[in-house]
């Protein structure tokens, strides 16, 4: 098995416990109607993921000097496309009367802070559940009756598309090594499950039925 035979057989091996149900409440939340008090706060919760993702970044290129040069220049890159999604989103909350409210702490603050708790190859496996992002930018941006949603959405999506690939490709890559895969694994499990759990308290505040979304689906929290 290649690497990215590999990695086809961990996305599928963990898809019914932890991929799945994040995609599936994801695609539940982009659903939710834009007209409501509930959306405009999903959106101020994906500008504050957008920043913490920038931050996130940021920090890690005055943390970890073992980055490599092209290294340093992606991940320099992503901080810059992650602010930009940002001011986006901030753009468009301010266009319906309200703005992004920072707070202190969110529902995915443990899924970024365990990439800067010092190991560098945990870092370079931050982007692992980009496909998150991915769906849920590409549901909303379908589902979506609002104009102003749509073009945010295309504008914010190629940006994750990007990410996403370039993290599969990189997992491939480093999986040709027989000797990382457990750690690979590891990895994979850890980032999607705490995603899940970000994803299963930002659903339930914004009065998604759990529950239901995910029995629809043939998923369990």
């Amino acid at each position: 098995m290649n690497g990215k035979e590999f990695v086809t057989q961990l996305a599928a091996k963990h898809y019914p416990d932890l991929e799945g149900p994040v995609l599936a409440l994801r695609r539940a939340l982009a659903e939710l109607d834009p007209a409501t008090p509930q959306f405009v706060e999903l959106m101020q919760r994906q500008a504050k993921k957008e920043l913490r993702h920038g931050v996130a970044f940021t920090k890690a290129l005055l943390q970890y000097d073992g980055l490599e040069h092209h290294e340093r220049a992606e991940i320099a890159e992503q901080a810059a496309e992650e602010y930009h999604h940002f001011a986006l989103i901030k753009d468009y909350l301010n266009s319906r009367g309200s703005d992004v409210q920072i707070d202190p702490a969110g529902a995915f603050d443990a899924y970024f802070d365990r990439f800067l708790a010092g190991d560098i190859a945990v870092f370079r496996l931050c982007n692992i559940a980009e496909k998150s992002a991915v769906v849920f930018q590409a549901h909303l941006r379908d589902a979506t009756p609002d104009a102003a949603v749509r073009k945010l959405c295309e504008d914010i999506l190629a940006d994750e598309e990007e990410h996403g690939d370039y993290m599969a490709e990189k997992l491939a890559g480093m999986a040709e090594n027989e000797e990382t895969r457990p750690f690979l694994e590891e990895q994979f499990v850890l980032s999607w499950s705490s995603q899940k759990q970000g994803v299963l308290a930002e659903a339930q505040a914004l009065g998604i039925d759990v529950e239901r979304v995910l029995s629809a689906a043939g998923f369990s929290a």
